[in-house]
């Protein structure tokens, strides 16, 4: 498990120093950092080292994993309005990235506090001093930050002058939150022209061509025909479900109907309305009160005179948020990405599932691992239930990053259904795939990798600038690098080995074909896609029928059930399972024990565990039958007497046998156990020696194993 946990931690070190490099140029010093914990991690792995391994996982935890936690805490606390938390936060996670260039974050933050602690002028005077010693790109983000406050303060004619004198007049257009400020700013102060060509850019720019700023567009178009005197529009728009969909509070509402009311020329109505604000608003809606106070002020200025223009311009800008709005239901039920997360975490959790039960190669079958025996007779669910086992933890943790990543973007873009058909559809086709073109006995498949790779495949698709126009280029780079990243491990895994679960290629290119079919052929949005979707929910249902089927299954009676007579040496007959392969002698470092002449449970080694099945002559020495076959053994191990599991012998006397006629001997190796020896004499001259490593790998397959000691005999 140590060994896992040092992998995991390589391949997030790795994600985080690409993460670094990618996102900061400034933060160079941090990035040598976590290449240091890389090399040193790899280190460890090459060599071995608990010792290094401790520390690199240590180090990697405080200095990558608890500052990723942090900078989440952040955004929750900023985004509730407590600054002095996020302030302290901010500070924690700076100490802890050291080089990460974090000192103008953390000044930009503490000016945030300033203005919740000592209002306005405090705040800024700090950033005017920090303006004076910035470069121009921090100096950008700072007055930013002023005309933001000036704002705040409602001082907008001294912040419209602000931004105009530093920015480009379309500048906003590029930074939303500064865009609908500005926004309110040039109604404020009756620059009605202005703000319609800053709305203009706003929904021709990258901004408004990003499907996922739909609401906020909606949120700049009501703002603006508040300040023009649409009342009608704004409160058509401002009814308690669509307020909702806009994310607009109570408060906010009040207000926007009050202003609308009071520019078309209607000050009753627009005072009742104002008034309403302080009984609506909620604990963070001060702003709003003291705005409605202020408009308060301003209610009997009459109604705003707009030019033949932009009065076109304000029908057409009431048409786009009308037309929004209508739509707003089906948009809102497929905005929230939530699918994709739980895939991921479902991934996760049967693979802590499948450590946690400790059941070895049989762990893997009772989880709904695809073999391609299994499925030959009759266990079809493993098809759609083995998509989310991944069956080792590095894996997991790529398969589970990789779905996170690419499924969170597939189905905000083409809807859940869709993703249910990419992903679930190229499981199962790939696994079936794998009994039909690829035939791996009785091999395991990880279902999980081959789903990952789907999505991986049909994100990649959705990312050129023809299929995703209003992506930003910066959001674009953001998932091709790690989406990449992960496809590459994947292809690295692919074919699998002895002691890794497969990931069969036939699988990969069930997957990438399926991709270009689902994703990249198919439009993204029209009554195709909506075919394709309501295909993909009408998948689910086989799901849950596979899911009982496996969940009723006995994995372990199936394997005694079926096995063959197979001759082993000394003309002795064992009955084995297919999961069983002959084996030779040879010696490996990465296993525990040298393998000897006889069979090895495949199954067991892609858990980790080595199983081996060894004859021998019987011996009065005293000897355990594998240090008798390989005397180099008796070099490197003490064997010393055991006990026969209790588990086992339980299992051996259910089936007829006597357990008194086993006998167990552990193998250590510098005072620490390596592997558990089990011997059962046939007869006078044969022994049959059953040898798990570690020492309580035969427990976890004790019902088989305990069939293949009973049922040894010697050839007539």
């Amino acid at each position: 498990m140590f060994e896992h946990a040092l992998t995991i931690c390589a391949v997030a070190l790795g994600f985080a120093l690409v993460r670094t490099l990618r996102r900061d140029t400034r933060g160079r010093g941090y990035a040598v950092f976590v290449a240091a914990l890389l090399a040193v991690t790899i280190a460890a792995i090459v060599q071995g080292s608990r010792f290094l391994g401790v520390v690199a996982i240590g180090l990697g935890t405080i200095g990558v994993g608890l500052p990723w936690l942090l900078e989440s805490g952040v955004r929750i606390a900023f985004g509730r309005g407590r600054l002095r938390t996020a302030v302290r936060l901010s500070g924690l996670r700076a100490l802890l990235m050291p080089g990460a260039g974090l000192g103008r974050q953390q000044q930009i933050l503490e000016g945030l506090a300033l203005l919740e602690a000592g209002g306005v002028d405090q705040a800024l005077a700090h950033f005017r001093g920090l303006a004076d010693d910035a470069d121009e790109g921090e100096a950008m983000l700072i007055h930013e930050q002023i005309v933001s406050m000036l704002f705040y303060g409602q001082r907008w004619d001294e912040g419209i002058a602000h931004y105009e004198a530093r920015f480009h007049p379309r500048y906003a257009a590029l930074r939303p939150a500064l865009a609908l400020g500005l926004l309110r700013a040039y109604g404020e102060s009756g620059r009605l022209d202005t703000a319609a060509g800053l709305l203009r850019a706003l929904e021709e720019g990258p901004v408004g061509a990003d499907p996922r700023a739909l609401g906020f567009i909606s949120q700049a178009r009501l703002t603006f025909l508040a300040y023009a005197g649409a009342s009608r529009p704004v409160r058509n728009a401002l009814t308690e479900e669509r307020r909702r969909v806009l994310g607009l509070s109570p408060a906010s509402s009040a207000l926007l109907r009050g202003i609308a009311l009071a520019r078309a020329g209607e000050p009753g109505p627009a005072e009742a309305e104002l008034r309403r604000v302080a009984d609506l608003a909620g604990a963070a809606d001060d702003r709003i009160v003291d705005a409605s106070r202020a408009s308060l002020a301003r209610v009997g200025d009459g109604a705003v005179e707009l030019a033949p223009d932009l009065v076109r311009y304000v029908e057409a800008v009431a048409g786009r948020l009308e037309a929004f709005l209508q739509a707003a239901p089906r948009l809102r039920r497929t905005r929230g990405a939530w699918l994709a997360p739980l895939v991921a975490l479902t991934i996760v959790l049967v693979e802590v599932a499948r450590v946690t039960l400790d059941r070895g190669g049989l762990g893997l079958l009772d989880l709904g691992a695809f073999t391609p025996e299994l499925w030959a007779a009759g266990s079809w669910g493993r098809a759609g239930v083995g998509a989310v086992l991944a069956g080792d933890p590095l894996l997991a943790f790529v398969d589970a990053y990789a779905v996170w990543s690419g499924g969170v973007f597939l189905e905000r873009v083409v809807g859940r259904g869709r993703l249910v058909l990419l992903g679930l559809g190229a499981a199962a086709m790939g696994l079936v795939a794998t009994w039909v073109l690829e035939p791996m006995g009785t091999a395991p498949v990880s279902g999980a990798s081959i789903l990952a790779a789907a999505i991986v495949c049909g994100a990649l698709l959705l990312l050129p600038r023809s299929r995703t126009p209003g992506m930003a280029q910066a959001v674009r780079r953001g998932l091709a690098i790690p989406l990449g990243c992960a496809l590459v491990v994947l292809l690295l895994a692919g074919g699998g080995g002895l002691f890794a679960l497969a990931v069969p290629w036939a699988g990969l290119w069930v997957a990438a074909v399926w991709a270009v079919l689902v994703i990249g052929l198919a439009p993204a949005h029209g009554r195709f896609a909506g075919a394709l979707g309501v295909l993909g929910t009408l998948l689910v249902l086989p799901l849950v029928l596979g899911v009982l089927q496996v969940g009723r299954e006995d994995t372990e009676a199936f394997l005694v059930g079926r096995r063959y007579d197979v001759k082993a040496a000394h003309g002795v007959v064992l009955r084995l399972p297919l999961q069983f392969t002959a084996s030779e002698r040879a010696t490996d470092p990465a296993l525990p024990l040298p393998l000897l002449d006889g069979h090895v449970d495949g199954l067991a080694a892609r858990s980790g565990d080595l199983v081996q099945i060894v004859v021998g002559e019987r011996s009065s020495s005293g000897v355990p039958l594998p240090v008798e076959l390989d005397p180099t053994l008796r070099h490197q191990l003490d064997a010393v007497a055991g006990e026969v599991p209790v588990a086992l012998a339980r299992r051996f006397e259910a089936m007829g046998g006597d357990p008194s006629t086993l006998r167990a001997f552990v193998l250590r190796r510098n005072g620490e156990d390596v592997a558990l020896v089990i011997e059962r004499d046939l007869d006078t001259t044969h022994t049959l020696a059953l040898v798990g490593a570690p020492t309580d790998a035969i427990v976890r397959g004790r019902g088989l194993y305990a069939a293949i000691l009973m049922d040894a005999r010697v050839a007539d």
